[in-house]
């Protein structure tokens, strides 16, 4: 019988992704147990494990994360060389864009913000580096889109999976891997793109009839995309095995929407650029390959 997680070990994981993805908020233990869907028992065993070394902290009216993690996830950023890289790569970007950028890596099934550079407004997506969302439609298509596992897998975590919905996520990847980006935009970006199609030069028309294809596919039935009050343009970072190793986001708003075809070219370069320095073995065939 092959050996199988150890229990304990994958209930003091599921506590400790919960806590880290609500920072600053504080649960008693039946809140929590709940939360993770533990029993209260067992969930007051790991947090009493959990203590010790301040991977948790017990206050007077319940847990939150310890600085005990601190130490360890400066360990984590230190043994991976990307994370520095995408965060200089990210503030080069800014300068150029003058947009918020945004750095990912991914951890499972999750995506973690690693680096954000940009202002803070009502209209920024403002997330916070340490930060971690779901690897699953509409987010992170950039990332899956490359690995034919990858992509069932993340299709699989789509909040509304049917076939039809399958079949137009798998199309959506096809235009990732011709664009190489992602478009997911919001509904004034979208219907401005539209209604001054004629305006716009001939490779422009091309660039934003094709990302306009694929933003209708990525956002159809998640409401997520819906209720976006800002537009992100993805692309992959290579690493030197040929797999998408992070990813580097920029935000607009609508006031940009011209610019989306060069908004893209500026990620795509600033993103091969850091695909070269990690060794990525020919990034235009890596870009270019099917799933």
């Amino acid at each position: 019988m092959p050996l199988q997680p150890a229990p304990s070990a994958i209930r003091a994981v599921e506590i400790v992704r919960y806590l880290a993805d609500h920072p600053g908020e504080v649960y008693s233990v039946a809140e929590l147990a709940r939360r993770v869907d533990q029993s209260r028992a067992t969930c007051q065993a790991v947090l009493l494990a959990l203590e010790p070394s301040h991977w948790v902290r017990r206050g007077k009216d319940g847990y939150t994360l310890g600085a005990g993690l601190i130490s360890v996830g400066a360990a984590a950023q230190q043994g991976a060389a990307i994370v520095g890289l995408l965060r200089s790569a990210a503030r080069e970007l800014y300068d150029e864009l003058k947009c918020e950028v945004l750095g990912y890596l991914p951890a499972g099934d999750q995506l973690i913000n690693v680096s954000r550079v940009g202002p803070s407004s009502l209209m920024s997506v403002t997330m916070v580096e340490g930060q971690a969302f779901p690897l699953a439609p509409p987010n992170g298509i950039a990332f899956a889109a490359w690995d034919e596992s990858d992509l069932e897998a993340w299709i699989e975590r789509a909040p509304k999976a049917s076939k039809a919905g399958g079949d137009r996520l798998r199309k959506a990847a096809q235009i990732v891997r011709s664009l190489g980006c992602s478009v997911l935009l919001d509904p004034v970006t979208r219907r401005e793109l539209k209604s001054t199609m004629d305006e716009l030069s001939e490779a422009r028309r091309q660039f934003v009839s094709v990302a306009l294809t694929h933003d209708g596919l990525l956002g159809a039935g998640l409401d997520a995309a819906e209720s976006m009050r800002v537009s992100l343009l993805s692309s992959p970072v290579f690493g030197s095995d040929g797999s998408v190793s992070g990813l580097l986001g920029v935000v607009f708003d609508a006031n940009r929407y011209a610019e989306v075809a060069e908004l893209a070219e500026s990620l795509k370069s600033a993103c091969r650029k850091l695909s070269d320095t990690l060794g990525a073995p020919d990034i235009q065939a890596l870009e270019a390959r099917p799933a």
